[in-house]
Parts: structure tokens; sequence; C-alpha cells
């Protein structure tokens, strides 16, 4: 509902008043300023009589008469327009709209008294003829403001309905209105305008519109802004609009066929009409002296409890229209009876309708009463339907109070034995407390001591005699040798303060208290005493007192005193342990890396066979240590808790690529087949820990490699979605080794511990790896299992959890070129097959594969083949991957018998690692196993649509290389001559050269001699380390411009890394220094200009 029906053109509440003045006070001052309403009224008809006593003496003479007239409408008039104004500002305080309407409306009157006097000064004072003077401005202004005050007032909220209803009665009563207003004034003005000139018709013709749109304006009032009998201002508004118009009307009729004269009934009309409006102003201010309010009312109300006479209206105006008709028969008037007709016809359809609309609002309303009365009858048949039960009722109910009063003598029974057992359970009660071992006593909530045991006397050395019943503090105990609150005065009152009353204070979740408090001496020695209190409630959960115990835990404070000695004594042997591993790493790892570089470097040379097998066997085996004190520096950090993951991401497939080439060497020594499996839904990049990753499939790996001597290894991969977001990988590595038994399932994961020793005097180990790859798993949020069977295999089982990185897009460069490509597959071994099958197809490429040389020998003479996807296929191929060894045939003979019959563009062979690589033109490239998949793919690319420049970019690259590898200056900080000479020969194989330092004021002062791209910053040196010599090089001047240092350190432990970069190093190399390593390494590092 909008603004408009929310209130009506009068005070609402109090909170209207003026701002700072108690509502009372308001009111109080308002009712003393306003003059009451029966006064105005006493006053108006006192002027209205007067008048016509006046006008009735001065009948004689027409000149007195007009004079009078003139003059005496002034101050009618005027006394109108104040009255308006007055209603105008009484009613400021309320809606806006009421204020302005008042407002407008006094405009519009004083606009018509200054008309009143240009047309009295006209007439009675320059003997002109006003009707034609200025004075019509004034007098036509009124009709447009008095229009425009009437449509500012608020409206009544009606439903559609009654607003068509309402419209039909507003056009019906306007359409005769015009009607009649053409026929007895417009048109004979028209009639006759012959006879004046322009201004004179259009004088006679605005006026009669003016009183149609103040006709307009009393509709509008009547219909649409006036709620009931009640509202009195605008019922007398109304009454002085239609005088007003029926005044004029009857005087500019008279005027035109200069039939008027001054003096007679008519010009009474005309203050009764001012007086009229007055009035209304005057009603406005006392209503609202009053207080009074009411709402403008919802659909429907104003028609059956408000003002009703308005809605007869239509009928007479429509009865006046017809009796119009009948007298023009034989009367003509301005319009023809064809014409008068058909208007006198439209405003009967109009009733006619309104009708219409009546009797459907008539038939709704019965047929509501006939619901109303039904649903009366209905109630009055329950109503005699409740007093006939009634009686019932009342017997049943007094048959309730009987048993309810037997009821409460048995309660009063029962509540007098309850009583005595509770006295009862009090006396046991205080025979339970007595007898308890900790000192333990009780007050009431009044803070008087009730119970006081035989402990708390011993210890106090206070009788329960001299306690019990008193309060006051009296129960503070003594040996605090103060007076101060306790526990058991904190539990009820926790606003108390207890600073440093206690070494301990803890609150409980059920709201006990405990705390601990040190006496110097009591019975002669030092006590820890811990107490406890806690609040007691009655059965119905009210407070009744408090109850605290207290206990001597003396003995217990010793044992945790020697308890926390014995850990520090622990963390002092664990840093002394952390501090012995790192110096044995160091020790151990600073001879290795000249036995590791100087077999890397030897292999690099040509060897014979003889030499490459002594020199691989000594590699292994410097690897193999450096394994095993790797995990022992793992289960060093997994035992200080230090262990921590590094979430980076990283290439997934890359990470499982990586693992597998760090065990193909082994199982290409035992001619073992590894094949990888992954579901298409695996993601490329990941965020996790790829360091630890690597570290526990490597360990799964290299152990499936160990315990198997025949058959194949097969790692897969699937994965799962999570409700967070994140998604849970599922690695498993298969073999088909020796086995594990059922009892010993339970043995592995556990750390030092072998399932057999005799494996472990065969095929070796320390009983770390799957503990640690345990520990990292649990790490990643997953876990690790096995399945095994003696004798048959092991397949070993790990989850972990991470997130997706937001970079996997499934596309990559060159899968347009392999989409759609045939593809044969040769392969002896079923899971290495499938992998390859697999790998083929996510490719987009059509695949067939077979086991045997001679089923591919005959598809390709056959002519025709079955595909992966059942559909027969040519037997020309784009490519073939060929095994070297196939179950009956050499792999090299199937590829010249393929070249012979120009059945493939390109023939690949794949061979296990350590195999003499035979070149033949058959064969356009080859791969060794475990084949890996980008590698495979990089090649197939490279083969079908080869780069056009890839040689001229090669050299073009190598060039570039070497270039960088010669502009870089570098110093070695190495004080190790081994590790000196193994790093320069490193250094001299890249094609760099390098100054030598032996200790850190060395390299500072070939820092300030020379400038130095790269530092290789040994950790341990004499005269000063290599963390301190890099902080005194961070610290130089910007005459000494910075190098890029990097770390070269046989420590491993935890934060070895992290304390490096702190110091202001780039990098970080551990010994023994790999060859790719450092190549990696030097390579990230840009010359300084």
């Amino acid at each position: 509902m909008n603004n408009a029906a929310e209130t009506a053109i009068v005070a609402t509440d109090n909170s209207e008043s003026h701002a700072g003045e108690p509502p009372d006070s308001s009111e109080r001052r308002a009712s003393r300023r306003v003059f009451p309403f029966r006064y105005s009224l006493a006053i108006a008809s006192t002027i209205v009589i007067c008048y016509a006593l006046v006008m009735f003496i001065l009948r004689d003479d027409p000149e007195a008469t007009v004079a009078f007239t003139d003059l005496a409408l002034i101050p009618i008039n005027g006394m109108a327009a104040l009255a308006l104004l007055y209603a105008a500002a009484s009613s400021y305080q309320q809606r806006k709209k009421v204020y302005l309407t008042w407002l407008i409306l006094s405009l519009a009157t004083f606009s018509f008294t200054m008309g009143d006097v240009i047309w009295a000064y006209e007439e009675t004072i320059l003997k002109v003829d006003p009707f034609f003077s200025i004075s019509n401005v004034f007098f036509l202004a009124y009709y447009p403001l008095f229009l425009w005050g009437i449509f500012v007032l608020p409206s009544l909220e009606l439903s559609l309905k009654e607003r068509f209803k309402m419209a039909l009665d507003f056009g019906i009563v306007m359409f005769a209105g015009i009607i009649i207003f053409w026929n007895y004034i417009i048109s004979p003005v028209v009639q006759e305008s012959a006879n004046y000139d322009l201004f004179t018709l259009l004088i006679y013709i605005i006026y009669p519109l003016g009183d149609l749109i103040l006709l307009f304006s009393v509709l509008e009032l009547l219909f649409r802004k006036i709620r009931g009998n009640e509202q009195t201002s605008l019922l007398l508004l109304a009454a002085g609009m239609i005088g007003l118009i029926i005044t004029d009307s009857i005087f500019l009729h008279l005027s035109w066929s200069d039939s008027y004269a001054a003096g007679g009934l008519l010009d009474l009309g005309w203050p009764l009409s001012y007086a009229l409006v007055g009035l209304a102003g005057m009603s406005q201010a006392d209503v609202v002296s009053k207080k009074n309010s009411f709402k403008i009312p919802e659909f429907g109300e104003f028609r059956s409890g408000g003002l009703t006479w308005p809605l007869y209206l239509p009928y007479l105006f429509a009865a006046g229209a017809f009796a119009l008709l009948v007298w023009s028969y034989e009367n003509p008037i301005g319009l023809s009876f064809a014409s008068l007709s058909w208007a006198v016809g439209m405003i009967i359809g109009l009733v006619i309708l309104r009708q219409i609309l009546v009797l459907n609002e008539n038939v709704s309303l019965y047929k509501k009463a006939q619901k109303d009365i039904q649903e009366k009858e209905l109630a009055r048949a329950e109503v005699i339907r409740l007093n006939e039960e009634l009686e019932e009722r009342v017997a049943r109910r007094t048959k309730q109070l009987e048993d309810t009063n037997r009821d409460l003598n048995c309660e009063v029974q029962e509540r007098i034995q309850a009583e005595a057992a509770m006295r009862d359970s009090e006396r046991r009660m205080a025979d339970i407390i007595n007898f308890l071992p900790d000192a333990t006593f009780v007050i009431n909530k009044e803070g008087v001591v009730i119970a006081w045991n035989r402990a708390i006397e011993m210890m106090t050395q206070v009788k329960a005699e001299d306690i019990l019943g008193k309060g006051e503090y009296e129960y503070s105990l003594p040996f605090y040798k103060k007076r101060r609150p306790i526990l058991i005065d904190l539990v009820t009152n926790q606003d108390l303060d207890v600073k440093g009353c206690y070494e301990e204070l803890k609150w409980h979740e059920d709201g006990s208290l405990a705390g601990v408090s040190f006496i110097s001496n009591l019975n002669g020695k030092l006590t820890y005493l811990q107490g406890s209190a806690a609040v007691l409630y009655d059965s119905e959960g009210n407070i009744y007192g408090a109850i605290e115990s207290i206990r001597d835990i003396t003995d217990q404070k010793m044992v945790e005193e020697d308890l926390k000695n014995s850990k520090e004594r622990a963390e002092l042997a664990t840093r002394s342990k952390s501090n012995f591993l790192a110096n044995m790493s160091h020790e151990i790892r600073t001879p290795m890396n000249a036995v590791v570089g100087m077999t890397g470097l030897l292999l690099e040379t040509d060897l014979k066979p003889e030499q490459r097998e002594y020199l691989e066997t000594i590699r292994t085996g410097g690897n193999t240590l450096l394994a095993i004190i790797n995990n022992i520096l793992d289960y060093s950090k997994i035992e200080g808790e230090k262990m921590e993951l590094e979430i980076l991401p990283f290439d997934l497939l890359g990470c499982i690529e990586e693992s597998m080439d760090m065990v193909a060497a082994n199982a290409a020594e035992k001619g073992l087949e590894i094949a990888y499996f992954q579901d298409d839904d695996v993601p490329r990049f990941i965020l996790g820990d790829q360091i630890r990753l690597r570290q526990i499939l490597v360990n799964l790996l290299g152990n499936a490699t160990k315990f198997t001597e025949k058959g194949e290894i097969v790692l897969s991969l699937s994965t799962t979605p999570l409700d967070d977001g994140r998604i849970e990988l599922h690695f498993r590595v298969m073999d088909t080794g020796i086995g594990i038994s059922q009892e010993n399932l339970s043995r592995l994961f556990q750390f030092f511990t072998q399932v057999d020793s005799s494996t472990t005097r065969h095929y070796g180990g320390t009983g770390l790896g799957l503990a640690i790859s345990r520990r990292l798993v649990e790490m990643m949020e997953g876990r690790i299992w096995v399945e095994s069977e003696k004798g048959v295999g092991s397949t070993f089982h790990f989850t972990i959890r991470c997130q997706l990185h937001h970079d996997n897009s499934r596309s990559e460069p060159g899968d347009s070129i392999l989409s759609g490509k045939r593809v044969l597959i040769v392969e002896g071994h079923r899971s290495v097959r499938d992998m390859l099958f697999r790998m083929a197809g996510s490719w987009g490429m059509e695949a067939v594969a077979l086991a045997r040389a001679e089923e591919a020998i005959e598809l390709m003479t056959r002519g025709t083949a079955i595909s992966g996807t059942g559909q027969l296929k040519s037997n020309s191929f784009d490519c073939v991957i060929l095994d070297t060894v196939l179950p009956d045939m050499e792999g090299l003979l199937l590829a010249r018998r393929i070249k012979d019959l120009s059945v493939a563009s390109f023939v690949v062979m794949i061979s296990h690692m350590g195999e003499e690589v035979v070149k033949d033109d058959s064969l356009s490239g080859w791969l060794t196993k475990p084949v890996k998949p980008r590698l495979l793919k990089r090649l197939l690319i490279d083969l079908i649509s080869p780069p056009k420049r890839e040689l001229q970019d090669f050299e073009a690259q190598s060039v570039s290389s070497k270039d960088i590898a010669r502009d870089l200056s570098i110093l070695l900080a190495e004080d190790n001559p081994i590790n000196q000479k193994v790093a320069l020969i490193m250094l001299r194989h890249l094609g760099y050269k390098a100054d030598v330092a032996s200790s850190g004021p060395e390299v500072l002062t070939s820092v300030k001699r020379k400038h130095y791209d790269v530092i290789l910053m040994d950790i341990q040196m004499p005269d000063m380390d290599g963390l301190e010599a890099t902080r005194h090089i961070r610290e130089m001047d910007g005459s000494v411009s910075q190098p890029h240092i990097i770390a070269m350190t046989a420590y491993a432990l935890e934060g070895d890394r992290e304390e490096f970069l702190k110091a202001g190093m780039n990098g970080y190399l551990s010994k023994p220094i790999q060859l790719g390593e450092l190549k990696s390494a030097l390579e990230s590092v840009k010359p300084i200009d």
C-alpha cells in the first residue's frame, strides 16, 4: 500500500511534536492556540446572515446593493483564504502532501480574492463594466490551482474493481455535466458568437470550462479523497465548491442573457460558498489540534461504512440527462435531438455497465453471506455438541482433581521420606568425606564450613569441632602464613585475584579448578600441594556450596623434575647425535666425492669392456653407500621429527620417468621388463614434494628389482577426486619376485627390520627404506600397504593427497602430428606391449599390437589387419616399433624385412640398457627400456615431421653453449686437494676454467683482486668456513660485483640448505658432485657485465 493509504490528512501520534519537547507539553501548547470550530461556525453563520440582512435593507437601491456586494465579498473571501492558510500551518507537522494541499488551496482563494478586489474597484470606483477586466486573470488562476491542490491530497487505496467502478461514476457525472453546461451556458454563447468579439467570446467560454474543472475537482474529492462522514473539513470544502459552481453557472447564464441584477438571492451564493470553504480550513485545524487519527480504509471499506451518498450522483446526473432529452423533444436546445440521444445513450450504457459490476459484486456478497450462514450453523452445532460434552468433561475433571489430591498426599509422604533419606545420605556423605585420603573440606553457599575431614585435620592441625559452622575465612589454611583467596573461593567467585598464589592454575571442562602451590615449611619440610575445587549443586541445579581437596604431590614433583632433566639430557644427546651424523656425512662424502666423481669421468672416456665393468661396479658401490648414508640421515630426521615437505609444482610424469631411470640399469642387468601404466585422468602437473615422491618410488622400484630374478615390474597410477578439491594418487608397484609370506608381512615398514635375515645376507639392505617410505607417505596424508604371496610376487600400494596445479592442459605441441597416424607394435612381452599400445592410443594414433615377428610378416604380406578398434585396415603403417628380442626372431631381422616390403616409413627399435647398439639402415631410431612415454612421443614426432633446420639449430646451440662456458669466470673454493682435482677435471670436461682458493681468507683476497661470475664454495674450510666467507662477500661495498655463489657441501641434514641461502648463497650442490648437476647449475648463471 502506498503512502497515500497510510494516513489521512490529520495528525497521527506524539512523535510529531516539536523537537526537544515532551509530547504532552506539545499537545497542551497546540490546544491553547487553536480557535475552536464551534466559534468559527457561529462567526461564519453571523457573517452570512448579516450579509443577507444588509442586502434586504438595500434592495430598493441597486447602486448601493452593487457596491455592498462587491465590497463585502472581499473580506469574506479573504477570511476564507486566511482560514485555509491557517489549516496549512496547523498541518505543517503532519504529512507533506496534506500541508501542500491546504497551502495550494489558500493560494487559489487568495487569487480569487484579488480578482474580487479588482472587480469591486472597477465596478464601484471607476464605474466601468468589470466583466472584461484584468480581474479575469486572478479569477481564472483559481481553477487550476484548486485542481492542483485537490490532486496533491492523498487518495484512497482502492482495488482494481473499485477503481473501475469509480471511473464509470466519474465518467457518467462528467459526461452529464458537460451536456448540461454545453446546452445552458456554452452553446448559447457559441450561437451568439456573431454578436461578440473574440475576447468576449473567450471570456464567456473559459468560465464554464473553469466550472467544469471545479466539477472535476469535486468529483475527485468525493470519489477518491473523502473516506467518510468524519472528514468534516473535506465535506465542507466539497460543499463550498458545489455552491460556487452553481452560483457561477447561474451568474454566467444570466450575464450573457443580460438578465442578471445585483441584490437577488444569487448573490448569497458567493458568501455562503466562501464561508463553507473557510469553515473547511478551520475544521482541519480543529481536527489537528485534537490529535485525531484515522487510516485510509482497505479495499471496499468506504463503500460499506464510509461516505455513501456520492454513489447516487451518477444516477441523478443520468436521470437529469434523460430528463433533458425528453424536454428537448419539444423544446430545442443547443444540441440536436439526435446528438443528445446518442450522448444520453452512452451515459445509459455506462450506467448499465456499472450495474453489471454491482450485480456481480452483489452475487459475490450473497455467496459470501451464504457461506457465513453455513459457518454460523456449523458453529452453533459445535456449541451444542460442546455443551453436551461439558457435563462429561466436568465429571472427568472432578475425578482428576480427586486423583490429584490423593497423589499430593502421596507426594507429601514421599517428601517426608525423601528428607529423612537426604539426612541419612548427608551423614553417609560426611562419613565418606571423613575417610578420604586427601585433605577435604566443604562449605555452603554462605561460606560456612560444613565438612572437615581427618586428613585436613592432620595437615592443618585444626580440629573439625573448631572450624565447623564457622565462616569469614576461618577456613583459610594456616600453612599459607596469610589469609588469601583459595581455590574454593575462586570457583564461587571467579573475579578474585589469586595472582602469585599458585604456580599452576587450570580450569577443567566440567567447571572444576585445579592449582599447585608451594609451601616452604609444612611440618618442617618443603612441600608441593595440589588443590582441586568444584561447585556443588542440589537436585534442582542450584548452587548450595563448594568442595576442595588438597593432596601432597611433593614426590610427584620430584619425579617430574627428574623427567625434565632426563628430557634435557636426551635433547642434548639428540643434538650431539645430529652433529655426529653431520660430521660423519661430511667425512664420508668428501672422499666419496673423489671416488664417484673420478669414476664418472673415467666412464666418459674410451674403455675396454672389462675396465668399464670394473668402473660400473665401483660407481654402483659408491651410490649404494650414499643411499645408505641418505637413509640414515632420513631416519635421523624422522626420529627428531624434523622431516618436512617442500610443496612445489612439478611434472608428475617426469618424476616417474626419473625414478624408472634410476633402477633401469639394474633391471637391464637381470633382463627384467619394466612397464608403466596410468589412467587418462591423471594430471600432468601437481603440487607436492617431488624429491620425496621420487625417493618413495625409487625405494619401491629398487626393492622390486632387487628381489625379482626374472619376469617384470609394473608401475601403475590412478587418481580419485576428493571433496575438498584435491586429488588422491594411487601408485601400485607389482613384481614377479620372491614374494613375502603372510606371517612376515607385519614386520614390514619397521626401522632396521628385514622380514628374513637370509634375504639380507643375499640381497643386502639396511631395513630403513620401507620405514622411511611409510613415514613420507603419512606426511603426504596417504597410506602404504602390500599384497604378496610367497614365490609369486608382491604388489606394493601407496596413496598420497595433493593439489592440482593450475596448468594442466591435456594438449601438447605435436599432438596433431601423431593424431590419425598408424603404428605397428611388435613386442614379445605382454605388459610392455600393452603399455606401448595404450601410449599410442592416448596420442590419437591407430595402433596394432602383435607378440611375434611371424604375425607381423603375415599381416604385412596379407594386406589387411584388425586394429585395436576392431576395424580392418590396410598393411601400410606410418611407423613400426620393435623389440630387439622377439620370441621367434631377432628384431633387427624383422626390421630389415619391413624395409624390403616397404610397408612402413620408419622403424624404431627398443632394447634393454647396456645392449650393443647396431647401426643399420633399416632403423630410424633407437630407445632403451624402460620406454619413457615423453621420449617415445618426441622421437615419433621428429621422425614423422622432422624440423627443417634441426642440424643448424643444434650446431648453433652447441656453439652458444661453448661461448657461454668460456665467458664465465669461476673461483673454486675447496681445501681438499683430491676434491680440488675432481672439481677442476669436471669443469674442464664441461669447457670451463677456474681459479682455486684453499681457505676463506684466500677467497676474500681473490674476490677483491679479480671479478668472478661464479664461486663454487665449500662449506667446511680452515681459518674461515664458506658461510662466513659468503657473508663477508655480501657485505662488501659496490666496488666489488656480487658473484653467483653455489655451495658444495658434504652436510646433508635438515635445515642446511636454508642456512646456506640465508647466508647469501644462490644455490646448493651436495657431495659427491654429479656432472649433470654441476652442468645445470653453471648453465643457469648469466655472466655479469
